[in-house]
């Protein structure tokens, strides 16, 4: 989104975590835990009110790009919204998942509304993980061992994925 001219409002951003802090980007930002080779480590909370502002606010648009597809696109909630009216290039969002089963951190179908050139499609029965190559033998075991919620290693026993298109 941001190469496409978008630009993110830290505030919406501290709001939407605040809002939703069991969502995995906010849970990150507060330090809980880390792996590396399978072992624990000390990770160090990252309080989002003290970021340069400027920093992640900043125009990331890049003139080479003339399109764009997002697949779950992430701070879907928090672009501000004069950049998102001056979006000038087409954009395809899709979503990863059936009504009511994506995550707010990337759900999309709103976000696309406000934008002039843009398109929404949904991948029922997906999830956000199902871009993610299989997973290593044994990964299922290690996330239930650290309490990991996320269904990164699940499989979907349903049919292939059906899409939706709004």
């Amino acid at each position: 989104m941001e190469l496409a001219g978008a630009r993110a409002d830290l505030d919406a951003f501290v709001r939407y975590c605040d809002t939703y802090p069991a969502m995995m980007d906010c849970r990150w930002f507060r330090g809980e835990r880390g792996f590396v080779d399978g072992e624990p480590v000390k990770v160090d909370i990252l309080d989002l009110r003290r970021i340069d502002r400027a920093h992640f606010e900043q125009s990331n648009r890049d003139p080479r790009i003339a399109s764009a597809v997002l697949v779950d696109p992430g701070l879907a909630a928090a672009f501000t919204p004069d950049s998102l009216n001056a979006v000038d290039i087409p954009l395809t969002f899709i979503n990863l998942g059936s009504a009511g089963t994506i995550p707010v951190a990337v759900r999309s179908d709103v976000l696309a509304a406000q934008l002039p050139n843009a398109t929404y499609e949904q991948v029922d029965e997906a999830d956000h993980f199902s871009f993610l190559p299989v997973c290593k033998p044994g990964a299922t075991d290690f996330l239930k061992s650290v309490g990991d919620q996320n269904p990164i290693c699940a499989e979907n026993p349903a049919a292939a994925p059906t899409f939706t298109r709004n």
